[in-house]
């Protein structure tokens, strides 16, 4: 790509101290931050982190939607978020909070299409995950739902940069991971890394977080990247949501090696996926 920019890109530590600040009240309502103070301890249980989240009574109905999603598959429904701490663990039930909480960034800037994205690979993910055999496919659900939130901070908390991107890439033929790097010096999955850190994400969240477009540079969490890398790709290709950019990009052959999918099982995931975005606009 020729370079469309005419001046020197940010510093990208002058954006990550911009994030740095959004950990605070404006990007995360109080008792979001309480969650992820309290998830952190050792001596918090299920039932104090349930009081909390069900003190907020729109976030609680928006956690217990996504934990009774058809495809969990639980036999029976999760009337409470204390529950839902229990059969998911505490770490899923941290990501759906933070997930529903970026919804409402979502909405908020007008992108409704990028959630409708971000839940198609929260299902694809968790689909991959099971079919692999993962021990925790819930987490890989959290991980396909928190992917893409460097692209709500960007346009949510700095629509002027965001902006700035938008233009290039609309006259540009690159990815957007491209254009973001030339114009910010950085990308939405470096964000989106930053604030895996600030929150004290797993780093089974994290780095599929940060690294879901290059799965080879995950060293903690190879197979968690790989499934929602691979997720990501497929929900592209199937045309479920806006993630921003129309290119559908090349599945890394790695990622893919990992996922033991051959032809018939590929099917299966996609027309399980297929079944399921249909409920998409249960969630919205």
């Amino acid at each position: 790509m020729s370079s469309l920019i005419t001046t020197a890109p940010p510093d990208p530590a002058a954006i990550k101290r911009q994030i740095e600040k959004m950990g605070e009240l404006p990007t995360l309502p109080h008792v979001v931050q309480k969650i992820v103070l309290m998830s952190n301890r050792s001596d918090t249980s299920a039932e104090d982190l349930g009081t909390i989240i069900e003190k907020d009574q729109v976030l609680a109905a928006k956690v217990l939607k996504l934990a009774n999603s058809p495809f969990y598959g639980f036999p029976a429904r999760i009337a409470s978020v204390s529950h839902a701490v229990v059969v998911l663990g505490l770490n899923v039930v941290k990501g759906l909070t933070l997930g529903a909480t970026a919804f409402d960034m979502m909405k908020a800037a007008g992108m409704e299409q990028l959630w409708r994205h971000s839940l198609g690979v929260a299902m694809m993910a968790h689909i991959l995950a099971a079919r692999a055999g993962m021990k925790n496919p819930e987490e890989l659900f959290a991980a396909g739902l928190l992917h893409d939130l460097g692209k709500v901070v960007l346009q949510a908390k700095l629509p002027e940069l965001g902006a700035q991107v938008e233009r290039t890439f609309k006259q540009s033929d690159a990815p957007r991971t491209q254009v973001e790097q030339e114009v910010l010096g950085l990308t939405h999955a470096d964000m989106a890394g930053w604030l895996g850190d600030m929150w004290h994400l797993p780093i089974t969240l994290k780095d599929p977080m940060m690294f879901h477009h290059q799965p080879v540079l995950a060293r903690d969490a190879e197979a968690q990247t790989a499934v929602v890398h691979v997720a990501d790709v497929l929900v592209k290709a199937m045309g479920c949501g806006d993630s921003g950019d129309d290119l559908v990009p090349p599945l890394n052959q790695k990622a893919w090696k990992l996922m033991n999918l051959d032809e018939a099982g590929l099917d299966e995931c996609l027309r399980k996926a297929a079944q399921e975005f249909v409920t998409i606009d249960d969630y919205l």
